[in-house]
């Protein structure tokens, strides 16, 4: 089966490396030579799917991936509302982007199965891709592909930018994660190392702040860190986007391109390695079955993966929605009212399945 990949990012090498594992040929297309830098971006990886990525597409070493065991979540004010604690398990794994990317990279840079091809812009929309291939999966948000085939989303501006920084400290245990809900907007810490913490702001009203603003701000929820240095901050803005079509003819949207969330869970890879499940089990029965890859395998997985990831992203706006009003409920019956749902022990435990497994997981 020869399958073309447009857009060189970690979805798309996590996405080859799992078709060349299936037997696939894969040809991955990019035009854009200047890389996004992730130098600063962290990705969490529920449980579940550190344990899909073990089994199914790299048996990556338990030292790259930093495991977290606990979530707490704070008020402006430093009181603990919610925590989310499995028995000493492991909740999730973080790692940084420009490590896993590279991991994957070296790891099929000599497979006889992949290859990279680099096109000028010109060159690459004049390729027929959807001819020449027996499956096209578009990894890019904001190429010719997407706005001709993909360009009818629900979309939602989060009026926010996020700004996400690293910070070396002296070394401690650093399994928990934590997440203060100012009144600036939603401040997590996601341990990296005994050494190292991602910090990611995601300040509402699109407002801007310089680097010292930054550092001194996040000082104030320190808490037990003694921090040394601070990386420079890089920002995007964040908005909401859930494709409403998911292939056209043997062309399949994949990754950010089919839907982007608000960090605030750090859901958004876990929801595309989710998808990669149910894609890679349809190819891997199609291929047993002597069947092609074609049309009717997309719509299968569209028809899969659609109404999970609709009711999956709407429960995130949700919970961003519900925060950012708190101020409407007075901060202590807010308060009040999370530690009460927070200490339901089904109520925590389900949100615990549903972070780690998603919709497949109730």
């Amino acid at each position: 089966m020869n399958i073309c990949i447009i857009g060189m990012n970690l979805t798309s090498l996590i996405l080859s490396k799992s078709l060349v594992n299936s037997g696939c040929i894969v040809n991955v297309f990019n035009f854009n030579k200047k890389l996004t830098n992730y130098s600063t971006r962290t990705i969490g990886i529920s449980n579940s799917n550190v344990n899909f990525i073990k089994r199914n597409i790299i048996n990556l070493e338990s030292k790259q991936f930093h495991n977290i065991k606990k979530i707490r979540i704070f008020s402006d004010n430093k009181r603990e509302i919610l925590k989310f604690y499995n028995k000493g398990e492991n909740l999730f794994s973080l790692v940084e982007v420009n490590k896993f990317f590279n991991i994957l990279n070296k790891n099929l840079k000599f497979n006889k199965f992949f290859k990279v091809r680099n096109l000028n812009e010109k060159t690459f929309k004049q390729t027929n891709f959807e001819k020449n291939f027996d499956l096209v999966i578009n990894c890019e948000k904001n190429n010719f592909i997407s706005k001709k085939y993909f360009n009818t989303n629900f979309k939602k501006d989060y009026n926010s930018i996020a700004y996400t920084a690293l910070i070396n400290h002296k070394k401690i245990k650093n399994v928990e994660a934590k997440q203060y809900f100012t009144e600036l907007g939603p401040l997590a810490f996601l341990p990296l190392s005994p050494k190292t913490t991602s910090v990611v702001f995601s300040i509402y009203n699109n407002k801007k702040y310089e680097d010292e603003s930054l550092k001194k701000f996040v000082l104030n929820f320190k808490d037990s860190l003694n921090i040394k240095k601070f990386s420079k901050f890089q920002k995007a803005r964040l908005n909401f986007s859930l494709s409403r079509k998911y292939y056209y003819k043997n062309i399949l949207l994949f990754g950010d391109g089919l839907h982007q969330i608000h960090p605030l869970a750090g859901q958004g890879f876990n929801m595309t390695l989710r998808d990669l499940k149910i894609l890679l089990d349809i190819i891997k029965d199609r291929i047993a079955n002597g069947l092609e890859l074609e049309e009717l395998c997309l719509k299968d997985f569209e028809d899969q993966a659609k109404p999970k990831n609709f009711v999956f992203s709407e429960g995130i706006n949700f919970i961003q929605d519900f925060f950012r009003i708190k101020k409407n409920f007075g901060k202590d019956k807010f308060d009040n009212i999370i530690k009460k749902i927070g200490n339901n022990k089904r109520i925590n435990s389900f949100f615990i399945k549903v972070a780690d497994k998603g919709i497949l997981g109730i």
